[in-house]
């Protein structure tokens, strides 16, 4: 297991820990069991970060020495951690140990159709945590239930296996809520710089259909933008302007999968004056028009 002290500049950032290609996809959602990688690597995992992913690590069996941000912590079954996008983190799994490693796109979790109970998970999104379940053996089975079905509709793609998942990780999400608060934690410690980018995130959710340009965003949180897009790059290694554009390309693919409305009016509803304007920024952002994405989507098998 590394030190405290190992040195930042030795460590790597993935979408999955050995992978980058999935890093940019804003509707990302892995699961895996943990003996699935962790043996390819004897059980050791090196610091890393995955910015714009969070992390839910679940043990039903074994223990691991947990590496989270310069802190190590003895992590034993039953028991999960959390880890937001651009935490350092280092695993040493006892072998065969046994549990899922559930990977999720920041923007899911923040996303406004959800306004309600984002705040709820704030807790869990915020900082790293590591939250013991031996003394609730009942939240723990319903965990380890969501997880298997998860790993499941992962392994059957079925008709609204996007849908599904998407519900299956706020139960997985709510249930450790639940428990972080039975365990009466301190007051939470929340580093201002982590709470300011929290802040900007909420912000781009709240206006990005209405095109505010990035100066608007610093001025709601009082910053330079200089110092805005610094912020974002500690946590996300992209700018202010790439993170509010990824935003707006997320909600133009699910209107353009989940609803038969045309490129035109999608471009309107997400604030474009101009559609040939809106598909030229789209194209930019995932690599294919408007048209051929909703086509290239509606030939996969049940894919959402």
């Amino acid at each position: 297991m590394p030190p405290a002290s190992a040195p930042a500049k030795t460590i790597s950032h993935y979408a999955l820990y050995g992978e980058r290609e999935a890093e940019d996809d804003p509707e990302f959602i892995h699961i895996e069991d943990i003996r699935t990688r962790s043996r390819l690597y004897d059980w050791t995992i090196t610091p890393h970060a995955h910015p714009r992913m969070y992390q839910f690590v679940y043990l039903v069996a074994g223990s691991a020495e947990v590496w989270l941000d310069q802190e190590l912590h003895l992590a034993e079954a039953p028991c999960a951690v959390g880890i937001p996008g651009g935490v350092v983190h280092a695993f040493t799994f006892q072998p065969e140990t046994v549990g899922w490693v559930l990977t999720v796109s920041e923007l899911l979790l923040i996303d406004a159709r959800y306004r309600r109970s984002r705040k709820l998970f704030d807790p869990l999104t915020r900082e790293p945590i590591v939250l013991a379940f031996d003394d609730n053996p009942d939240e723990a089975a319903v965990i380890e239930t969501m997880l298997e079905q998860m790993q499941g509709e992962f392994s059957w793609p079925q008709l609204g296996r996007g849908f599904m998942c998407d519900w299956l990780i706020r139960i997985v999400l709510m249930t450790a809520r639940r428990q972080l608060d039975r365990q009466a934690p301190q007051p939470e410690k929340v580093g201002q710089r982590r709470e300011l980018y929290g802040r900007f995130r909420q912000l781009v959710e709240e206006h990005y259909r209405n095109h505010w340009p990035i100066s608007a965003y610093a001025e709601a949180l009082n910053l330079s933008q200089a110092r805005l897009n610094r912020l974002c790059k500690s946590f996300a290694d992209k700018g202010a302007g790439d993170l509010v554009q990824d935003r707006l390309a997320l909600e133009a693919q699910r209107h353009l999968i989940y609803t038969s409305v045309t490129v035109e009016m999608i471009a309107y509803e997400l604030g474009f004056q101009d559609p040939g304007y809106f598909s030229r920024f789209f194209k930019r952002r995932t690599g294919m028009a408007p048209g051929r994405f909703r086509a290239a989507k509606m030939a996969e098998p049940f894919p959402h």
